[in-house]
């Protein structure tokens, strides 16, 4: 009994014991705990007044979009209204310039039965629409083209000046300059065609309307409808008036679409008949590099996109045109363009039958022997490889004195090594592959080495020994306004319209100034003139 009183008694004591622990310093936890719960109250009303809050401006910037769009709506609406208006009016202005010209033929036309008798003072009123302006002055363009002797790239400036007009033929303005006893001004009235004195071979531009929209060559930007355009009637390359200084040379005659398939030609079927026998393909590409990208690091060495490389290809030997490289934006696609080209001909530049020759020459180990085997053989290739090697060549030196690029003579043998040069046999064993890859840069840098002044001889026209000291290029025929004529001609057909090519001073020119397309879209009226035919028909482009 008096044992389990004692136990009863430890056990009330233990929990006594431990009732004391629980209820010491229990107060201020359970206050602490409610200001915390108070804190957790007052941040989530806080947040539900900034979700309230959001959700105003949410709903404030949804109806302002709604309103923006539908005003986006009615904008776009109205410019399509515009738009057809505009397109309304060119072709109505297209009808009243066919009734000025029926108008024309019936108040003009003398000793026709259909012919309306005006008087003297009304004759003179309507002397405006004479098909022949009384202009007593063209335009000529005189283009200075300096070489420097460095090898530097090549600097056109050209100066316009008005002289008086000759009537009796357009490619024949520079004999305008033909006074008695004035030897310079015999000395300037050469040939139409506008050749240096032994320089490089200048464009000859026509003046044009613009009816079908081309592209600039140089700046890559659109020519609009109705606009003055300059077309050289050898290469065809299209540009602004004010970019012609800019146009790649030599002018290489465009020879159309290429009579072979892509890649199975040799380089004689890529170039005129006419020195320098340059490709076109090629000039446009070094043209456009050496613009822009002289400063490009690993230009040659990196590779552009092989599609656009593909594309660009196809355009040049496939279409009449000239495709405009500047819009392309990345330059190595220009240059993979280029070595593409070289890569694929059917023979290398320099010629299986010359390509041990190269190679031994640039083995030799004595300098003055080796150059002298080099210039040799240089002499041995056909015209159209060597006039193009030169031109490459010349270009790989700037390339190679332009420190930006990082590609000095080393680098750029590794490179072209095998694209210029190749193999002995189209179909190289894999034995030939590894040894002719070791001995390619070697000719390379042989060829590069030698001075400018050489590989200048060759993309020079031959009429007389280059002087490449201060090469100065004068050109009386660059750039001739054609004959002033009226778009109010007789009228006889739509095609014989188109074939035209009004004065910017005619009246229908001038009534169409004022239409010029706010909008980049095509007009109804700028596609009716789409029709198959050539737009350029003057003799002097065929």
């Amino acid at each position: 009994m008096q044992s389990a009183v004692l136990t009863l008694q430890s056990l009330y004591e233990k929990l006594r014991t431990q009732a004391d622990l629980l209820s010491e310093n229990i107060e201020p936890n359970f206050i602490q705990l409610a200001q915390n719960f108070d804190d957790c109250r007052r941040k989530w009303l806080r947040a539900e007044q900034d979700l309230g809050s959001c959700k105003e401006v949410l709903t404030k910037a949804e109806t302002e979009r709604a309103a923006l769009e539908v005003k986006l709506k009615h904008a776009r609406n109205q410019v399509d209204v515009e738009i057809r208006r505009r397109q309304k009016a060119e072709s109505d202005c297209e009808k009243l310039d066919r009734q000025i010209q029926l108008i024309r033929d019936l108040l003009t036309s003398e000793g026709s039965s259909n012919s309306i008798q005006l008087s003297a003072e009304q004759r003179s009123a309507l002397a405006f629409l004479n098909t022949n302006c009384q202009g007593s002055e063209t335009l000529v363009t005189k283009t200075t083209v300096t070489v420097p002797a460095n090898g530097g790239p090549v600097e056109a400036v050209s100066t316009i000046e008005s002289v008086p007009y000759w009537t009796r033929s357009r490619r024949k303005t520079g004999k305008v300059f033909l006074q008695p006893g004035n030897p310079e001004a015999e000395r300037k009235a050469a040939p139409s065609t506008p050749q240096s004195h032994g320089g490089v071979r200048l464009h000859e531009f026509v003046s044009k309307t613009v009816i079908k929209p081309e592209s600039c060559v140089p700046c890559g930007k659109r020519i609009k409808f109705g606009k003055i355009s300059l077309k050289c009637r050898d290469c065809r390359v299209v540009s602004h008036p004010e970019c012609r200084e800019r146009c790649p040379l030599p002018c290489i005659p465009n020879m159309g679409a290429t009579p072979v398939k892509i890649g199975e030609g040799v380089l004689a079927d890529y170039v005129h008949n006419t020195s320098p026998m340059i490709p076109p393909l090629v000039v446009h590409c070094i043209s456009e590099i050496e613009q822009r990208g002289l400063h490009e690091a690993g230009l040659y060495r990196l590779s552009g996109a092989d599609r656009t490389v593909k594309d660009l290809k196809e355009k040049f030997l496939r279409s009449k045109t000239v495709p405009v490289l500047s819009k392309v934006d990345d330059i190595h696609a220009i240059t993979g363009l280029l070595k593409d080209f070289l890569r694929n001909l059917k023979e290398p530049l320099l010629t299986f039958r010359l390509n041990r020759t190269f190679m031994e020459a640039a083995e030799v180990s004595d300098d003055d022997n080796s150059i002298a085997l080099m210039y040799q053989t240089i002499s041995d290739l056909p015209q159209a490889n060597r006039d193009t090697l030169a031109f490459l060549v010349l270009h790989l030196q700037r390339v190679a004195d332009s420190s930006d690029t990082r590609m000095d003579i080393s680098n750029l043998a590794r490179v072209f090594g095998p694209t210029i040069l190749g193999h002995a046999v189209p179909n190289p064993d894999p034995m030939t592959i590894l040894q002719d890859t070791k001995r390619q840069p070697k000719v390379v840098e042989r060829l590069l080495a030698l001075p400018p002044d050489y590989w200048g001889q060759f993309v020079m026209l031959e009429s007389e020994p280059p002087n490449l000291d201060h090469l100065i290029i004068e050109n009386a025929n660059c750039y001739a306004t054609p004959e002033k004529m009226s778009i109010l001609g007789p009228l006889t057909t739509p095609e014989h319209q188109l074939n035209k090519t009004p004065s910017s001073s005619s009246l229908s020119q001038r009534m169409k100034s004022t239409l010029t397309p706010r909008f980049g879209s095509k007009s109804k009226s700028a596609v009716g003139f789409s029709r198959q035919g050539k737009f350029f028909a003057s003799p002097l482009l065929k």
